[in-house]
């Protein structure tokens, strides 16, 4: 009696370890799609207490914005054209978000830092931050003015750093000093939040993109490209395997470019930030792709 209950003892033992390999065994998806698919994986949800990093594009095109929140802190990836400014606005009266914690510049291009005046008018903005001197151009001196009018501080920061956003990181790669195009020295910012990563590649081009390949090589591999320079280029061969992007978001509309055919030859998954706002959510785990459509139309 004492052999077979030792027996269904053990057997009992081996059953429950077979679950439990079979429960650590079924991964949850790394991305789900639910704007090119919307049926994928239609009963996942994230845990109702799980921490998460939300990654929000507004309904912009050819410029860019990037809105990160994490951890109850906020951060603006650049802040479009003064003409676009209103679509960052609206968005985020529309989502409720009242206070950026900083905005961050990638570069001072017009379609990068022209909206921050108008922003600052709209939201409460705690810090800017910036790559470039003060003094390196028309764009720059004019939103550094609009920060200093205003009391905002004005932060720099350089190639080298690693930015926080509650638990997530952010890297900052950059060719300083390495390149004398301004597209190809804006700041690349490699974000992790848990297993999973995303490349917000601003504006860089196909020499910037053959740099970043002989800099940081495998290094460059992550889930989610923010596609170079509003999807107006094919991504370089070198380049696009190092990233090897399971996902890609492009700061523009479905226009005829040299990108938008490469990425219809290529059969990459993306979305276009147009129409709507494209959402990318994680909990460390598990990206969400999403639209929220837009109360404003434009």
């Amino acid at each position: 009696m004492m052999r077979k209950r030792m027996l269904s003892m053990l057997l009992s033992l081996l059953l429950a370890l077979c679950l439990t390999a079979g429960a650590e065994g079924t991964d949850a998806p790394v991305l789900i799609d639910r704007i090119n698919a919307p049926e994928e994986h239609a009963d996942f949800a994230f845990a109702e207490d799980a921490a998460l990093l939300e990654v929000i594009f507004p309904q912009i095109l050819n410029c860019d914005a990037v809105f990160l929140r994490c951890g109850g802190e906020t951060m603006l990836v650049d802040a479009a054209t003064q003409g676009q400014s209103k679509r960052i606005i609206n968005m985020c009266k529309q989502l409720g978000i009242t206070r950026i914690d900083r905005v961050v510049n990638t570069h001072p291009h017009e379609d990068h830092i022209g909206g921050f005046r108008d922003l600052i008018k709209e939201v409460e903005v705690g810090e800017l931050w910036i790559c470039f001197p003060e003094d390196y151009n028309t764009h720059m001196e004019k939103a550094v003015g609009y920060a200093r009018s205003a009391g905002i501080p004005v932060v720099q920061y350089a190639d080298g750093d690693t930015l926080t956003l509650g638990d997530a990181t952010i890297d900052v790669w950059k060719l300083e000093g390495k390149i004398s195009e301004l597209n190809d020295c804006s700041a690349q910012f490699y974000v992790t939040y848990g297993q999973r990563t995303m490349l917000m590649a601003a504006d860089l081009e196909k020499t910037g993109q053959a740099k970043f390949v002989e800099w940081k090589g495998e290094a460059l591999d992550a889930d989610v490209l923010k596609y170079p320079h509003h999807g107006l280029e094919k991504l370089i061969d070198e380049y696009a395997d190092a990233v090897s992007p399971m996902y890609s978001v492009v700061t523009n509309n479905q226009r005829s470019t040299e990108g938008k055919k490469y990425i219809q030859r290529t059969k990459m998954p993306c979305a276009w930030t147009v129409p709507g706002f494209v959402t990318l959510t994680t909990d460390g785990t598990t990206w969400i792709a999403d639209r929220v459509p837009s109360e404003v139309k434009y």
